[in-house]
Order: structure tokens, then sequence, then C-alpha cells
């Protein structure tokens, strides 16, 4: 008896999960996101591991700790974060498109086209010559690594791809559903 409450429980649990994956993954991405890039604009590096370093101020986590446990607690943390983030967003966006549903669905895929794209312009290029980066946080990026910077980079390219996807398919469904907006008439 007390093996089927448990399960029960934890079906529960699942459900509320699943029910709410679109805020999970927004609230994963966004803290990737802030914190990840804290962390780079501190200028913190693996080489500063252990080591106290001055960083900007206000740094976003001005805590007891010091900097040399915060910095690498929030860089090891907000990586995943921003991965599973993305990852699931581009996943719901993308899964069992059908017309009619109101389920956000075309927000998301335009909060992850946004996304994606802006990284692809101000974002570090893993092929490219960390000397001539215009911006200094691109130098920082490219600081972390080729693996580092390549990850981010796949990351909005996917990020970019799935929310394009998602809104083109979209579109398509708006135009069947409303066809006499496929034909544009001027009018004089």
């Amino acid at each position: 008896m007390v093996e089927n409450k448990d399960n029960v429980r934890t079906l529960g649990v699942f459900n509320r999960l699943i029910a709410h994956k679109v805020a999970i993954s927004l609230s994963l991405a966004g803290y990737g996101t802030f914190y990840l890039s804290s962390v780079i604009l501190s200028g913190w590096t693996f080489s500063y591991w252990g080591s106290d370093i001055v960083t900007y101020l206000p740094f976003p986590a001005n805590s007891v700790p010091s900097s040399s446990l915060v910095n690498p607690l929030f860089f090891m943390t907000s990586l995943p974060a921003l991965i599973i983030g993305t990852v699931i967003l581009s996943a719901y966006s993308m899964y069992k498109i059908r017309p009619g549903a109101v389920d956000d669905k075309e927000r998301v895929a335009l909060v992850l086209t946004v996304f994606g794209f802006a990284y692809q312009i101000i974002g570090a290029w893993p092929l490219g010559i960390k000397a001539i980066f215009p911006w200094e946080w691109q130098k920082q990026i490219i600081s972390f690594g080729t693996i580092f910077a390549w990850t981010l980079t796949v990351l909005s390219l996917l990020a970019l791809v799935a929310g394009g996807v998602s809104l083109f398919t979209h579109s398509k469904l708006y135009h069947q559903k409303h066809p006499q907006f496929n034909q544009i008439i001027i009018e004089n």
C-alpha cells in the first residue's frame, strides 16, 4: 500500500513538472544566461580557479563567500542550466504543432529565434582570433577555450533553427486556417 502512494506522489510531481515545462525551461535558460554572462564579464577564467580576483561592481552575487567559490559554482551550474533550458524549449516549440492549439509555442519559437540570432551577431565565433574581436566580452568568451565557444555557438544555432522552423510551421498553419490573408490587396 505504501508503494502505491509513493508511485502516485511521484506521478503527481512528474505531471506538475511536465505541466510547467515552459516556465521551468525559461527559468533555467534565464538563470544560465544571466549568471554565465556575469561570470564571463567578471573576468574569471579556469586559470583563476581557487584564487580571488577583483570582479566588476556590482557583481550580481555579492555574498559572504569569496569569488573563488562563487564564480566556479555559478559557471558550473549556469552552463548546464542554459543547455537544458534551451534544448527543452526547442523541443517544446517544435513538438506536435497543430492548428487551433492554445499553447504559446509560437511565442517560445520567437524567443528562441531572437536569442539565437542575437548570439550569432554579438557572440564569439570559435574560429575567430581573440586579438581581433571588437568587443571585450567576445575576447572573454573565447578565453574559456574553443570547446566553450563552440558549445555556445552550436546552442545558439540550435535555438535559431528550432525557432525559425517552428515559426515557419506556425505561419503555414495560420495561413491555412485564414486563407483571406494569403492575398495582398493594394488599394489606390
